[in-house]
């Protein structure tokens, strides 16, 4: 009976007392931190790595932009940050890109505009837009490739994923569970 009175009264006193210390506390270490640091650490949050992403597309393929009026789309949903990933996706013609890097890799995604849940890696893509196995155009991961590649495909690809030949999206995005 002692115990459950202590119990209670050490109850009533976390709740009343220590708790609102505690989360004052935690406001004023927040705000000391927003403003004096967060200028110089936002580089390492999600939203500082994808700016400085969508810098480094503007300049190193800035032809995609000169040449095909390529458009970056504004990020919608926030994604928790995964280590050092960031991603930025580039609307051209009939395509959406989704070029991605982290952990000192860096590789192009391709989904269709009408479709921007159904993503291939871009070697996989031109070979579904070739209709042949291309052997290592599955495995193409380097940026330095990028430019060649997406010149030579890029009319294939841009018919082959229009919603006339691609026709209604390919990948659900519902899980359905299977019964064992």
């Amino acid at each position: 009976m002692l115990d459950d009175y202590i119990r209670d009264l050490r109850k009533f006193f976390t709740l009343y007392f220590v708790r609102p210390v505690i989360l004052l506390c935690g406001g004023l270490i927040s705000s000391f931190y927003n403003v004096f640091f967060a200028r110089w650490l936002e580089g390492l949050t999600s939203n500082g790595l994808r700016r400085r992403l969508e810098r480094e597309i503007r300049q190193e393929q800035s032809w995609l932009f000169e040449k095909y009026e390529a458009r970056i789309v504004p990020k919608t949903k926030s994604h928790g940050q995964v280590l050092d990933y960031a991603s930025v996706q580039v609307h051209v013609g009939n395509l959406i890109l989704n070029f991605i890097r982290g952990l000192g890799e860096c590789y192009v995604n391709v989904a269709p505009a009408h479709a921007s849940h159904d993503w291939y890696r871009f070697g996989e893509a031109i070979e579904l837009a070739s209709d042949k196995k291309m052997g290592s155009a599955a495995r193409f991961d380097r940026m330095s490739e990028f430019r060649s590649s997406f010149e030579t495909h890029f009319g294939r690809l841009n018919m082959f994923f229009s919603q006339e030949k691609y026709g209604q999206p390919r990948r659900d995005r519902s899980v359905g569970l299977v019964r064992l």
